[in-house]
């Protein structure tokens, strides 16, 4: 049962990076054809950003949607691919605020009624970036920012429970409560230190399973 679902996994992502493969060739090709035919109005500040990056977004998707980071592992061993993590975060984040440029640049060109870049191909672009955006948003809603308040507000309400404590000891024994600093200190540095290997363990086997 796991290994099917570890299938499907890895097939469903390969289905999705290809839709996004898809949208960037037809942002390259109509980028190209703008060049080409000397589309004066279609020039824009984010056009070289959109342009450049889109090829080192087809580059990546082409490659990680056929080679798993299980394969990776294996061969180069959790190091690399604690690496990869790392760059694979930094590219989305960069990938993240292409979409926007793309987006930004074809409503720009609409906007200014530019009619040499009148084409099907902006307005798949428009749309496919629109939703692309309407995704990140709602992923970054779901898997970070609401997890992080109701864990933020679940840990503020024990925080305040425990302030309340230690005030009413301070109040009670404050000898003890100064000596009690320098442990208590030792152990918020542990705990910053267990969170981060933690943190990079479950990375590094999120990558693994795929």
């Amino acid at each position: 049962m796991k290994d099917t679902d570890t299938t499907l996994s890895f097939y469903s992502s390969v289905f999705i990076q290809l839709i996004f493969a898809l949208l960037l060739l037809i942002i390259w090709s109509y980028i190209y054809k703008l060049e080409t035919i000397g589309c004066e109005c279609s020039e824009h500040s984010n056009k070289t950003f959109v342009k450049n990056f889109t090829i080192i977004a087809l580059l990546y998707f082409f490659i990680t949607a056929f080679i798993p980071m299980r394969t990776i592992a294996q061969n180069m061993g959790g190091a690399v691919v604690q690496l990869l993590a790392l760059g694979t975060f930094i590219f989305f984040l960069t990938f993240v605020v292409y979409i926007y440029y793309a987006f930004e640049y074809v409503r720009f060109l609409m906007n200014e009624k530019c009619k040499c870049s009148e084409d099907l191909r902006r307005e798949i672009i428009a749309i496919g970036t629109m939703i692309s955006l309407f995704l990140f948003i709602i992923l970054l809603f779901t898997i970070i920012i609401i997890p992080i308040l109701i864990s933020t507000l679940t840990t503020l309400f024990i925080k305040i429970q425990d302030f309340e404590s230690e005030v009413e000891e301070v109040i009670k024994n404050p000898v003890k409560s100064i000596r009690n600093t320098p442990g208590r200190l030792f152990k918020s540095t542990n705990d910053i230190g267990s969170f981060v290997k933690e943190t990079a363990s479950k990375l590094t086997k999120g990558r693994k399973r795929r």
